[in-house]
């Protein structure tokens, strides 16, 4: 992208850090795929055989090609609507959802981390910090699943184009980038409390402004609507990821009993307890760093990744939470942090996806 003749400094940085990252995920998927072909049969299935729609990818994939309440995909309405219609149409016009979903989702990581530079320029201004800050997000460890066919490079786009249009009292373009928000994740409703900081700080209060805190909610509802009149009942979608996350805990509690269960033996809770930790360092940073309306969305969405019986994927779900990446950036800008940090957060990341390709992790 090209600004007066001149190469975006956001483009470049997200060139570099898109480009890394894929690189890595690239070493672990062909490693993993020649280890589970040494040591297995050649009837045994792994996640790995099905490249990069797998997972919640898959089931994007079959939303997409068949919609809700098709044969073997009871449950389906806790994935919310935008990401499958956006993979039914680019695969129409590709001939492959799986392809569509894969490149949309790569391309959307490029965008998204243009859009945090241009966030993390408007809270430093420092072009150094605000490259770093890029380059975290995209070696984050969870990042991997922004290769694949998932929905969080969609989200994380329309929250950060949110952001920056409300910042810019764009309200109509925001109140549409909010909407598309609520109908693409159910958390896409604490926008509002973003929307809400400027509009309560703003001097000319208008309908627009009053919209654009409604738009992710209405978006939600939009979905909830429809599955009243199409499912039998608004709250399908919700009992649909009950029955998979469970019922709501109490955070701080959750997060203990987590620890407990990883003193146990359990890995996966560990690691959940740990990536919980971290997540509580930042949110109690971005306070102290980021602007009031950054950390009042941040912080409710932090706290709402741990009020679950059921902590799996909770390492992506924080990375979609774009404050805290940026407060990790902010921490982390040191010079003996910026050295080995990225190294470390990309072995992390290999690692991790080696673990969700081969189905010891679910991302």
């Amino acid at each position: 992208m090209r600004v007066g003749g001149v190469v975006s400094p956001s483009f470049t940085a997200a060139l570099a850090g898109w480009l890394e990252a894929r690189l890595y995920v690239a070493a672990a998927f062909i490693t993993t795929s020649a280890i589970i072909d040494s040591i297995e049969s050649p009837l045994t299935v792994s996640p790995v055989d099905a490249g990069f729609a797998i997972w919640d990818g898959a089931w994007y994939r079959d939303l997409a090609l068949h919609g809700y309440g098709a044969v073997g995909l009871e449950g389906g309405e806790r994935f919310f609507p935008l990401w499958p219609l956006l993979g039914r149409f680019l695969g129409s016009a590709t001939g492959s959802v799986d392809v569509a979903l894969v490149v949309a989702a790569n391309l959307l990581a490029f965008v998204a981390a243009m859009l945090l530079y241009r966030l993390t320029m408007q809270e430093t201004e420092d072009a150094d910090l605000a490259r770093h800050v890029v380059r975290i997000f995209s070696l984050f460890p969870s990042a991997f699943v922004l290769v694949f066919g998932y929905s969080e490079a969609l989200f994380i786009v329309l929250a950060l184009g949110f952001a920056l249009c409300v910042r810019a009292r764009a309200w109509w373009a925001a109140a549409i980038l909010g909407f598309l928000a609520g109908l693409t994740r159910p958390v896409g409703f604490f926008l509002s409390l973003l929307a809400l900081v400027h509009f309560v700080s703003g001097q000319r209060r208008s309908l627009p402004a009053l919209l654009t805190i409604a738009s992710a909610p209405l978006g939600s509802l939009t979905f909830l609507a429809w599955a009243q009149f199409s499912r039998g009942g608004w709250r399908v979608p919700i009992e649909a990821q009950n029955a998979l996350r469970g019922g709501f805990r109490e955070p701080v509690t959750r997060i203990i009993s987590a620890f407990v269960e990883g003193a146990g033996g359990d890995w996966g809770e560990l690691l959940h307890a740990l990536a919980a930790v971290v997540f509580v360092f930042l949110a109690v940073v971005g306070v102290r760093t980021l602007s009031v309306d950054l950390w009042v969305y941040a912080v409710p969405s932090t706290l709402i990744l741990f009020a679950a019986d059921n902590l799996n994927s909770l390492e992506r779900y924080g990375l979609a939470v774009f404050p805290l990446v940026i407060a990790g950036g902010i921490v982390s800008y040191r010079p003996r942090l910026r050295r080995w940090l990225p190294t470390v957060s990309a072995v992390a990341m290999m690692s991790l996806t080696s673990l969700a390709l081969s189905g010891a992790y679910v991302p």
